[in-house]
């Protein structure tokens, strides 16, 4: 399965240095076109919420927010300017729509074979937290979380972390492309009460698919799920995938759980799908 497209969320200052460097990369070595996205809410969408503006009032704020957006897409074609010098070989488009992010990436993110964000930091803001969304859950194509550790060229080794679920299931699909071109393949199960022979059918398949592919069954020994498979996908140009929320968010946010965990603490790129 070859990449058409990749898409590449920024805000006006655009994205990561490691998410930059991960999408004209993988765009100069698939042949992909790179769809860099910035979502530029337009003027009428800064108004404060208020049904009682005199309509002198309502076009200065107007006027003051179309300054705005033109200021923020030249901020935005400047990085890309810069960004894409470094990486001349690859087919690369600045694509500026004023919309909100969330249906701006939802729609764009549907049209292409992967999206490419940050993993949560620190300083995590709106922008990051509402593509991410928009990205897992509203465009059913799967989503290379790429946190600032990451250097050099990504998926010599596949980490893929099974279970017996839809989510994994879809994930392993969308790793085709990056599964084709492995060096190694590594199918991952977690041990843990019941007998599950999924893991040795899904590695027997992968291998009558022409893949050398090694399974691993990990104890937990009182860790999570998460500590776990990044334990197991430790070390350079490592691809982890796996299922994104097999249940529901609410509940990894008060509880916890593996995607949760994997999103705030990887060093190596994942390949999520929900």
């Amino acid at each position: 399965m070859k990449l058409v497209r990749i898409l590449l969320p920024i805000t006006r200052h655009g994205t990561t240095e490691a998410c930059a460097a991960a999408a004209f990369e993988l765009a100069e070595r698939s042949g992909a076109e790179l769809e860099v996205l910035h979502p530029c809410p337009a003027p009428a969408e800064r108004l404060p919420y208020s049904t009682e503006l005199s309509p002198i009032y309502f076009e200065e704020l107007i006027d003051v927010g179309e300054k705005q957006v033109a200021l923020e897409k030249r901020q935005a074609r400047q990085w890309f300017a810069k960004a894409a010098q470094s990486h001349p070989k690859a087919h690369a488009d600045l694509v500026s729509l004023e919309a909100l992010v969330t249906p701006a990436v939802s729609m764009r993110a549907r049209v292409s074979d992967l999206t490419i964000l940050p993993s949560i930091a620190a300083d995590e803001d709106a922008f990051w937290a509402s593509a991410r969304d928009a990205a897992l859950f509203h465009s059913g194509r799967p989503v290379l979380v790429v946190p600032k550790e990451t250097r050099g060229a990504i998926g010599g080794t596949v980490v893929l972390a099974w279970n017996d679920a839809v989510e994994a299931v879809r994930a392993v699909a969308a790793a085709r492309p990056f599964l084709a071109k492995a060096k190694w393949v590594r199918l991952v199960t977690i041990a843990e009460q019941g007998h599950d022979e999924t893991g040795p059918a899904m590695a027997d398949y992968l291998t009558r698919a022409g893949l050398r592919v090694e399974l691993a069954k990990l104890a937990l020994d009182s860790r999570a799920v998460g500590e776990v498979l990044l334990e197991a996908a430790a070390g350079d140009g490592v691809l982890l995938v796996m299922g994104a929320y097999g249940r529901w968010r609410w509940r990894e946010w008060v509880f916890g759980g593996a995607t949760h965990y994997v999103l705030h603490h990887t060093a190596v790129p994942v390949l999520m799908v929900h």
